[in-house]
């Protein structure tokens, strides 16, 4: 069978050339088509799934010419969605995304890919089949059968109780403001999570199941990543609405000014994919960064099998390890979520790049470039990583001048080490943001020792299952981070044994990446100051590098569990191989618990989400102001509302000569003035003379002032400014508005 899939494949490898435009032209247009045609929805999301992956399939057929099929569907899709995301961001830097612009993204990006990928010259074969010798294929033939049927039992089994777990999600949904998607979703739910871990891991660690678990998987990845969109039917956070709302006035008016360099990636391709299925913005920036974060699991799979030769089953169950990373950025959409999903795939494709050469180049390079339109502060560094990486294979010219070339590459790591704190003097001294550094903190090493501690663990709580949960919290950075020492050790060592210098190498840039990133971490947490922001924001940019440093060792985590697998399974440790299953199952369920926002014995989450009664009020406000001036007090929950309801409708400028900004007419909770005033009037409990200090500050005719029925002293700050206002009004006894006039 195989020789058959060989030689159709080389037929068609032989005679395709010549068809390539064809194909080409055919995909290209029925991208064209999605866009400018009006035609139901289905429809459009076809076509649209037609350009990429058709595209895709003929980008990785060029380019990957020894991968079956499916690899290269994935891999060139994944190239195609980056150039296009690149382009995107490009063309909208410089004019706009008007229906004309994506136009000519959609016919110009096959072109330029095309340039990219270059002439098939390699005849295809098989890659990543398993082809064992027809004197063992007999022997097991019954085996394998049994197995086969037992695992497609078990896979189904575990399929349909995933299906039950979105099920389950979908039945909680709730427009009320919750503190906690758990306050809704039964514990049940927990149990489905361990149950396909469980079986997952099992599946594949009992050889049962290799590469079909990866659907599985994925399954398991959306359910995970997916509570919050599931259970807040008006949304979650408050980042997202407004990324959201940009999306959507980019969408109708081609642009949003000013336009920052950054979060363009994001935005183009959200744009992009939205005129092309004729709308649904929203719904495509809620499911963006779950759904690019489930294709990590196929992606890590053929990496390792790539890599390191490794069975399917092996490579199956060793993917499962994505699951142990910090889940949070992967649960809703945001510029910076997206860019450690577009990391994680970066880092995903160097491991063959660097190990067996298996993937150009191009790849990892252009994932790069698509993180850093993302987010500069994920991107930059990782794409010099990425040229790192790439200049150790390059320079084996200078491999007769060893001191030479260890020299640049050394420079190059510094560089990487350094590259974020540049980047932000750059930033401050175009843009005139106040960024200082701090000469003095580096000079006092405790300072740095500090930093790096591990949190303290917190006092017991005596509920099994929570300490578990937060005993992992506290740890997990520590333990990925010496599991992932762990697999750069065991990768150097191999290399070693078997006189790969290839390996060798690429545990040695992996480590300097990962020391690089830290770097990176400490002199922002430390050296970078950053005074334009509130307080308890300032940590926010050198936090992100703690799980970008993971994501970097990510690889080589995967690497120390494939080991481990192998050598339980080698050995015959029955008890070992349970142990660790039912402990990796426990660990990934307490992962995707501690993901959301909780309350419980340990923490108990201050934030309400935004309800549909924060939005009646929203809507209500702006019908009864009647087109007149107004400006509103409220909670970030109801300026969320606000910014979803209504976008950026309304800016002041300020009557304050000491501030120059202008001023949003609902608070955003960043420390600007108007959230300050909203902050005192809470404090005066509706005083009426608070309030007019916004007017004062706006010059607007009227202000609202929205309360909440879950605040502290709600019930003293409503009986006050009944007094005190002029009118009010309730939505369905949760939400009570007051309206002051100037006089």
């Amino acid at each position: 069978m195989a020789k058959k899939y060989a030689m159709l494949t080389y037929m068609i490898g032989k005679y395709s050339n010549k068809k390539y435009s064809f194909f080409a032209v055919i995909f290209t247009a029925a991208g064209l088509l999605s866009l400018l045609l009006s035609i139901p929805l289905d429809v459009h999301i076809l076509l649209t799934i037609i350009y990429f992956v058709g595209l895709g399939t003929i980008i990785g057929w060029k380019s990957l010419p020894r991968e079956i099929a499916p690899w290269r569907t994935l891999l060139g899709t994944l190239l195609h969605l980056s150039l296009t995301m690149v382009l995107g961001s490009l063309v909208y830097l410089l004019q706009d995304l008007s229906t004309q612009s994506v136009f000519l993204i959609i016919l110009i990006a096959p072109i330029l890919t095309t340039v990219l990928t270059g002439r098939r010259t390699e005849e295809p074969n098989l890659a990543l089949a398993d082809s064992p010798t027809k004197k063992k294929t007999k022997r097991r033939r019954w085996l394998n059968i049994l197995l086969a049927i037992i695992g497609a039992f078990l896979a189904l089994a575990l399929l349909a109780l995933t299906v039950y777990g979105f099920g389950l999600l979908s039945g909680v949904a709730t427009d009320l403001s919750i503190r906690s998607p758990w306050d809704n979703v039964p514990r049940l739910f927990f149990i489905l999570l361990f149950l396909i871990t469980a079986g997952s891991f099992a599946l594949s660690f009992g050889r049962f199941s290799g590469a079909p678990t990866i659907p599985l998987m994925m399954g398991l990845s959306a359910l995970a990543t997916t509570v919050a969109i599931s259970v807040y039917s008006i949304g979650f956070g408050f980042d997202p609405f407004i990324h959201q709302a940009t999306e959507l006035h980019i969408f109708n008016f081609g642009e949003m000014l000013p336009k920052p360099p950054y979060y363009l990636g994001q935005y183009a391709l959200v744009t992009i994919l939205a005129k092309m299925i004729g709308g649904q913005v929203m719904n495509i920036d809620k499911w963006l960064v779950p759904a690019t974060f489930s294709l990590s699991f196929p992606l890590a799979y053929w990496s390792l099998r790539r890599s390191f030769g490794w069975s399917s089953y092996t490579a199956a169950g060793a993917t499962l390890g994505l699951l142990l990373l910090p889940l949070a950025p992967f649960v809703l959409t945001t510029p910076q979520g997206l860019a450690d999903v577009f990391a994680l795939l970066t880092i995903l494709t160097c491991l063959p790049m660097a190990v067996t050469k298996s993937i150009p180049k191009r790849y990892p390079a252009m994932l790069a470039a698509a993180t850093t339109a993302i987010h500069p502060l994920a991107g930059v560094p990782l794409f010099l990583f990425v040229t790192t990486l790439s200049y150790l294979d390059v320079s084996n010219g200078l491999r007769r001048l060893p001191k030479l070339r260890w020299t640049i590459f050394i420079k190059l790591v510094l560089l990487t080490a350094v590259s974020l704190p540049l980047l932000f003097l750059l930033n401050s001294a175009l843009s005139g943001t106040d960024v200082t550094l701090d000469r003095e903190v580096l000079s006092a090493p405790a300072a740095i020792i500090e930093v790096l501690k591990a949190p303290d663990l917190v006092t017991r709580r005596f509920s099994a299952m929570l300490d578990f949960a937060y005993g992992w919290r506290t740890s997990r950075t520590t333990i990925l981070a010496l599991a992932g020492l762990a697999g750069l050790i065991l990768l150097w060592l191999a290399g070693r044994r078997s006189k790969s210098r290839r390996k060798r190498e690429t545990a040695i840039a992996f480590m300097a990446g990962a020391i690089a990133f830290l770097a990176n971490f400490i002199l922002l947490r430390l050296w970078v100051q950053f005074p334009f922001l509130i307080s308890y924001e300032r940590t926010n940019y050198a936090d992100r590098l703690a799980d970008l440093t993971l994501i970097v060792l990510t690889p080589m985590l995967l690497y120390a569990l494939g080991r481990l697998i192998i050598r339980i399974r080698r050995h015959g440790f029955p008890t070992l191989a349970l142990g660790l299953t039912l402990l990796l199952a426990a660990t990934i369920t307490a992962n995707v618990y501690l993901a959301y926002p909780r309350r419980d014995r340990y923490e108990s989450s201050r934030g309400w989400s935004t309800s549909g009664a924060d939005v009646q009020a929203v809507q209500s406000i702006d019908k009864r102001a009647n087109n007149a001036d107004y400006v509103v007090l409220s909670n970030q929950s109801v300026s969320a509302a606000a910014i979803r309801e209504l976008g950026f409708k309304k800016y002041f400028d300020s009557k304050d000569p000491n501030i120059t900004d202008q001023i949003f007419f609902y608070p955003i909770p960043t420390g600007g003035p108007l959230y300050q005033i909203f902050l005192k009037t809470n404090m005066d409990f509706g005083q009426r003379t608070t309030v007019l200090q916004a007017l004062e500050l706006t010059g607007a005719d009227t202000a609202f002032y929205v309360v909440d029925h879950y605040w502290w002293q709600a019930q003293q700050i409503i009986l006050n400014a009944q007094h005190e206002a002029d009118s009010w009004w309730t939505e369905n006894d949760r939400v009570w508005v007051f309206r002051y006039d100037k006089k």
